[in-house]
C-alpha cells in the first residue's frame, strides 16, 4: 500500500531524527575513543606522539596540567611533551611508572557536530626518582577539556589537568596531598602562570572544580 503524503513526511522526520542520534553517538565514541588514546600513548611512553592528538590548524590551542602552567599554541605544547615529561628521562628509568585513567566522562557536543566539551575523572599511580630516591605516590584529578573537531576527526583543543592529590603512598592525601611539583622541573617553560591550582586540604570545604560541562546553548 502506498504511503500518504503525510506518512511519507513523517517518516523524513523520523529519519532525519534518527540520523542525528547516529552522528550524536559517533562523536561521543570518538571523543571517548581520543580521550583513552591519550591516556594509552601517555602510560607506554609514546609522549611525543601526544601533540598529535591537538588541534594543529585551529587557533587558540592552550593545556594546562596541575601547577606547570599554560601552554600555548601547539608547538608549546610539543615542548612541554617532548622536553618537560621527556620520554627518555622519565619511561627509561628503572621502577618509573605513571598512568592516568580516564572514566566517568560527561560529554557535551554543539548542534553543528564541531565542537564539545568533556569532563573526566581520573584515578593513578606512578613511581619515579624524588630527590634521587625512587617513591610511589597515588594520585587523584579531573581532566577538562574542550575538543574541536579538525578535518572531520576529534582534537583536543583547550587541555586542562585539575590535580585533587598526588599523595605519597605510605602516608595518603591527608597528610601529603602534593608530594611533587610539575613546577619544579627546570624545563618547565609555560607561557602563563598556573590560572588554576587548588587540591585537596583537610583544613577547608574543598570544592573539587571543575563542575560538568553546561550544554551548548545552540
Amino acid at each position: 500500500m502506498a504511503m500518504t503524503l503525510a506518512e511519507i513526511e513523517k517518516e523524513v522526520v523520523r529519519l532525519k531524527k534518527q540520523v542525528a542520534e547516529n552522528a550524536w553517538a559517533k562523536d561521543y565514541l570518538e571523543i571517548w575513543k581520543l580521550q583513552s588514546l591519550y591516556s594509552h600513548l601517555y602510560h607506554v611512553g609514546r609522549n611525543s606522539e601526544v601533540p598529535g592528538l591537538f588541534a594543529q590548524k585551529t587557533p587558540g590551542v592552550v593545556m594546562e596540567i596541575e601547577d606547570a602552567g599554560v601552554y600555548e599554541g601547539i608547538q608549546s605544547v610539543t615542548y612541554f611533551w617532548n622536553e618537560v615529561f621527556n620520554v627518555n628521562i622519565m619511561h627509561r628509568t628503572p621502577g618509573f611508572l605513571a598512568i592516568h585513567m580516564t572514566v566517568n566522562p560527561i560529554i557535551e557536543i554543539n548542534s553543528k557536530g564541531t565542537k564539545a566539551k568533556g569532563i573526566w575523572h581520573s584515578h593513578g599511580v606512578c613511581s619515579f626518582p624524588a630527590n634521587s630516591v625512587m617513591k610511589q605516590f597515588t594520585c587523584l584529578g579531573k581532566y577538562d577539556i574542550e575538543y574541536v573537531k579538525e578535518d572531520g576527526q576529534w582534537k583536543f583543543w583547550k587541555f586542562a589537568y585539575r590535580l585533587t592529590y598526588m599523595a605519597p603512598y605510605e602516608k595518603g592525601w591527608m597528610e601529603e596531598p602534593v608530594a611533587a611539583s610539575i613546577a619544579g622541573n627546570p624545563k618547565n617553560k609555560p607561557d602563563k602562570p598556573t590560572t588554576y591550582f587548588m587540591p585537596y586540604s583537610k583544613y577547608r570545604i574543598n570544592v573539587f572544580l571543575p563542575q560538568p560541562p553546561e550544554p551548548y546553548k545552540d
